[in-house]
């Protein structure tokens, strides 16, 4: 039976080489070997022997660039193996050109971050000093820029050279951090007669309910023997014979009436382990594999109305409308991603109401946790192939190694009934088209085969019948215009502000978001100004998009006004954020059937930044994280347009029709008193699945005086949407009044606030009274007379009183945003910043 050994211990690091060093800084590290973790990182390692700042706080980023530009060895004991047949060391993740060597003898070289490498240690050669050499992953891709010639590439014009995760070469929203390590496990494997090389299981649902379980099965032999493979699933068994010498194998399983699979929010996740086992001619077991498989149907509709072609997912017959996150890396330090980081991250998504998540092209493959937890718990998952925002050579030896990575990688993530989608590149088709790439390559390549040709190809052969997209966005095709939004799937990155979303009637729209700052916290804990300000060196240091800030304070002074004190700007950015977010969803989902899907850009940070995420590097959700949790929910109310054109739309992405009784409401805003409720009415609609319906019947009862400086409030339920007459700067400022009751318990503390006054989005920003606590609801407006309950979890109950509640509730009715606001400035550059 095959045995493997984890090398998880008596790991040692030391520099090789050491180049690029700042002035006046001898190598670090002197020589010396320091203690080293694998899986893990070079950075990671330096950090833990005091021998390099921490490059997320700060200017500590300033100061790690040597290590990417510098040669590193790790070096263990490989103890002894005394089995007398077949020993292979396993490297699953080496980052990325490395040599591994053997009591100083070479065994393989490597460069491909993304790949697993195997290579077979012959007798009298099974123990001694191992060693993998990484050489500086910066000079191995010059070496390849060199070579071939430079290729339009923002960021870095290296990145596209190296099978490396192309964000460590720093991105719009990301350091850079170019990391060299063992990042996956190493392993020792030991077997006799013959292994599983792959498995690809084929799981289709045909239309009487018959489940069938088409498994492919490559072998590796090290001797020519009969063999036998065996299947069971569900408690129903299939075997084949193979043939003395044969090294593949296919037999199917078929479950009658089987329990489907359905993504969340739609029906139960239902996993059937699948048990794959080799035996030889004795009938003893030599090896096995055990992966979860789900029964369902996936359809993804490509051809839409006559006017252009659409993307849209059913599954299992039910169309739905895609609620979605795009993933990034979750740290730099990729190898540092726990089990429990991915829960946390899928765990996340689908509090916020998404049942999507698209694993971007510009990071890795995800460990196994990330997309059994997405199976777990029915996140589907979009998985980009490792390309983005470049052109990439397809000279070999570069072919070759995308198109082994490509197989590794599909017959790897196949078998997760999560997986819907495999897309070729992230927007490398639309910067051919914006960017003027034809003209200025030439005849070059610039990876277009890739992607028309090796990766669709790859699928088709390990992994057929699902859906392959040869980029994000895209129009179906190589040669119509990529972003047109009556076509396949846009990116929405408009300049200017977030109110032009509405001027793209998209059908599918995989990529838009607004930027924002990460909660105080997280901040406070990364950055150590004495007086920190939106363009001060610390601030401006995590923001990484070119005009990122200045884009913000732009639309902010559209909206909000541009406030001098810090901590205003600060929460006023964090609003900014989610109502720009929301506007963009509730827009695309208020124009259904047509539009049928928004992955928001991002879930997630790889470090402290003001960055599109909704979640922060330290797990804490930002305001916008709750807005977008209000804008995904099955019913979803929402004011769309302006002025006489302004309507009510109520959205059903339930599984079971909407009866809605909605309640309109005007009010009027101004002086001193409570705001007052002019006008009203109730109204009934019916909304179908999938559908968006406009609420009619209320405008005759509502306006019979100028919304102006009032609000229209609509409320059906739990369900409410708000719109205001007037920008919020130019509505009259006015303390808001409320009372707050706190009552702590065991590990929580229920806050109640009830209005006095009108509250909009009323948040409580618990992680300025405890960094790990977090709130269940915020963003909530509230009528006066109503009130709402908080619950908060903190391990510090007792410091969650009515002053400390006080301190750090805000909201869109105070905290000077309003006409009245003192220090109010317009937006401001960088080259006007103090700095």
């Amino acid at each position: 039976m095959l045995s493997r050994q984890t090398l998880a211990h008596g790991w040692t690091l030391r520099c090789a080489a050491p180049r690029g060093l700042p002035n006046g800084l001898s190598d670090p590290t002197a020589g010396q070997s320091v203690p080293a973790q694998v899986p893990g990182s070079v950075h990671t390692d330096l950090m833990a022997a005091g021998l390099l700042a921490d490059p997320y706080l700060d200017d500590g980023e300033q100061h790690q660039h040597w290590v990417g530009e510098s040669d590193w060895t790790y070096s263990t004991d490989l103890p002894p193996v005394t089995d007398d047949g077949r020993v292979d060391l396993v490297l699953t993740g080496l980052d990325t050109t490395a040599t591994v060597s053997l009591d100083g003898r070479e065994l393989l070289t490597t460069r491909n971050m993304h790949r697993s490498y195997r290579v077979a240690l012959p007798p009298g050669r099974r123990s001694g000093r191992l060693e993998i050499r990484l050489d500086s992953p910066r000079r191995a891709a010059r070496a390849e820029l060199d070579r071939l010639g430079p290729l339009p590439s923002p960021f870095s014009e290296e990145r596209p050279f190296i099978r490396k995760m192309q964000s460590n070469f720093g991105w719009d929203w990301g350091p850079t951090l170019i990391t060299s390590a063992v990042w996956r496990p190493v392993l020792v494997e030991t077997w006799d007669e013959a292994r599983l090389a792959a498995v690809r299981p084929v799981v289709e649902v045909d239309p009487a309910g018959t489940g069938h379980v088409r498994v492919h099965v490559e072998l590796e032999r090290a001797g020519q023997g009969p063999l036998t493979v065996r299947a069971a699933v569900a408690g129903i068994l299939a075997h084949v014979d193979v043939p003395p010498g044969a090294t593949t194998a296919e037999l199917e399983v078929r479950v009658p009436h089987v329990p489907l699979w359905w993504p969340t929010g739609m029906g139960e996740q239902v996993l059937h382990p699948l048990v794959v086992e080799l035996s030889g001619g004795d009938g003893a077991t030599l090896d096995a594999w055990t992966r979860r498989i789900g029964f369902r149907t996936v359809v993804v509709e490509t051809q839409g109305a006559p006017d252009g072609s659409g993307y849209a997912l059913t599954v299992n017959g039910s169309p739905m409308f895609v609620r979605g996150f795009n993933w990034i890396p979750d740290d730099c330090f990729v190898g540092c991603v726990t089990r429990a980081d991915y829960r946390r991250g899928v765990l996340d998504a689908i509090a916020m109401g998404a049942n999507l998540l698209r694993v971007w092209g510009g990071g890795i493959a995800e460990d196994d946790a990330l997309y059994e937890e997405c199976d777990s718990r029915g996140l589907l998952v979009w998985q980009d192939f490792l390309f983005a925002c470049a052109a990439y050579p397809e000279e070999e030896p570069f072919t070759a190694e995308v198109r082994a990575e490509a197989q590794e990688m599909v017959t790897r993530l196949m078998p997760h009934p999560s997986l819907v989608t495999w897309n070729g590149s992230n927007e490398n088709l639309w910067f051919w088209f914006v960017q003027g790439w034809g003209p200025q390559l030439g005849d070059r390549t610039w990876g277009e085969r890739l992607y028309t040709e090796v990766l669709p190809q790859v699928v088709a052969e390990l992994d057929p019948g699902r859906h392959y997209l040869i980029s994000s966005p895209s129009s179906g095709d190589r040669w119509h215009d990529p972003n047109d939004p009556d076509r396949g799937v846009v990116h929405v990155w408009l300049p200017g502000d977030y109110t032009r979303y509405g001027d793209v009637p998209a059908r599918f729209v995989s990529e838009f978001g607004f930027q924002g700052p990460p909660t105080r916290a997280t901040f406070d804990a990364a950055v150590h100004e004495s007086a920190p300000a939106p363009f001060s060196p610390g601030v401006i240091g995590r923001q990484k998009a070119p005009g990122g800030t200045e884009r913000i304070e732009e639309v902010m002074a559209l909206h909000l006004g541009v406030p001098d004190d810090f901590d205003e700007w600060y929460w006023r950015a964090q609003l900014l954020q989610a109502r720009a977010v929301a506007f963009g969803i509730e827009g695309w989902r208020a124009d259904a059937p047509h539009c049928r899907g928004v992955i928001v850009w991002q879930l997630n940070d790889c470090w402290p930044a003001i960055s599109w995420s909704a979640v922060d590097v330290a797990g804490r959700w930002k305001p916008v994280a709750y807005a977008i949790r209000r804008a995904f929910a099955d019913h979803l109310l929402t004011w769309q347009g302006e002025g006489a054109d302004r309507r009510l739309v109520a959205v059903n992405s339930g599984s079971t029709p909407w009866d809605a009784v909605v309640r309109v409401q005007r009010f009027a805003l101004g002086g001193t008193a409570p705001e007052a409720e002019v006008a009203g009415a109730t109204v009934r609609v019916q909304v179908p699945v999938g559908q968006a319906v406009d609420v009619t019947g209320w405008a005759d009862a509502t306006a019979r005086t100028p919304l102006d400086a009032g609000l229209l409030v609509a409320t059906a339920g739990a369900v409410r949407a708000v719109t205001a007459g007037r920008e919020d700067k130019e509505l009259p400022a006015r303390e808001p009044q409320y009372w707050v009751s706190c009552e702590p318990g065991r590990g929580q503390v229920r806050v109640v606030i009830g209005a006095r006054s009108l509250l909009r989005e009323a948040t409580l920003l618990v992680d300025r009274i405890d960094p790990d606590a977090w709130a269940d609801q915020n963003l909530l407006t509230l009528l006066p007379g109503e009130s709402a309950v908080w619950t908060v979890w903190t391990a510090r109950p007792e410091a969650f009183d009515e002053a400390a509640v006080r301190a750090v509730l805000r909201t869109a009715t105070g905290n000077d945003v309003g006409t009245g606001a003192p220090g109010g400035r317009g937006p401001r550059s960088r080259a006007q910043s103090p700095s």
